[in-house]
């Protein structure tokens, strides 16, 4: 049994077989029960026939564990149209394939609609977004099923713009999670930059950050009793 199962994987290396279904065979019960069936006196095309007809088997099984694994969310890009601005870091890109993304961008937090600063930090983005073409840099999917992402129009990073501009806080408690230092540097800069300016939100004095406004939205009742979630 064992000189046949040697046989059987020498040959499958000359034929280029790697090492994935090499130890795919040596696991495999039924593949080595299909080779205990093989005769001793059986020639070289012989085997060949078998190995051909265990390859496919092998790959298929392969495919099917692929298939069964979960899904990964990992990082990738990809470039589209601003088709929509919803507020200072919320907008939605249609791809180059026509399909709809939300964007929650990463690494700030902007007033929310109906906060001080709102309506202005949204057309602060609106104007240099909507109907622009933009290279998408997703991180990960949050909870609401919104891509969070680094968001590029040309070579301006509107994620920064929107510091830069006093539109929007820099997220320090989810940046430091996610950003490398360098970037998390350029970040906490522009605000300091905005806030030492007083451009934008920092005009006001001691501007309520959009995290501590949810919190206050969140604990008071709205239309009688339920509660609205401002989520990040």
């Amino acid at each position: 049994m064992l000189k046949r199962l040697a046989a059987l994987l020498a040959v499958a290396g000359a034929l280029g077989v790697g090492g994935e279904y090499a130890g795919w065979f040596r696991a495999a019960v039924p593949l080595l029960e299909k080779i205990a069936g093989v005769g001793a006196g059986q020639g070289i095309s012989e085997w060949l026939t078998v190995i051909r007809q265990l390859v496919p088997e092998s790959e298929a099984a392969a495919e099917r564990s692929r298939s069964e694994r979960p899904a990964k969310t990992g990082k990738y890009s990809y470039s589209g149209t601003v088709s929509r601005v919803h507020d200072g870091d919320t907008l939605h890109v249609i791809d180059n394939s026509g399909k709809k993304h939300k964007i929650r961008m990463a690494y700030i937090d902007a007033p929310e609609i109906d906060q001080a600063y709102g309506t202005e930090s949204r057309n602060r983005l609106r104007s240099a977004a909507l109907d622009k073409k933009v290279r998408v840099k997703v991180l990960e999917t949050d909870r609401y099923q919104r891509e969070v992402a680094q968001v590029l129009q040309g070579q301006t990073d509107l994620n920064l713009m929107q510091l830069q501009e006093g539109a929007a806080w820099h997220y320090q408690a989810y940046a430091k999670k996610q950003q490398n230092r360098l970037a998390f540097a350029d970040y906490a800069a522009a605000e300091k930059a905005a806030k030492n300016k007083r451009k934008g939100l920092w005009r006001k004095h001691n501007p309520t950050a959009p995290w501590d406004f949810r919190k206050q939205k969140n604990a008071q009742p709205q239309n009688g009793g339920s509660r609205h979630w401002y989520g990040w």
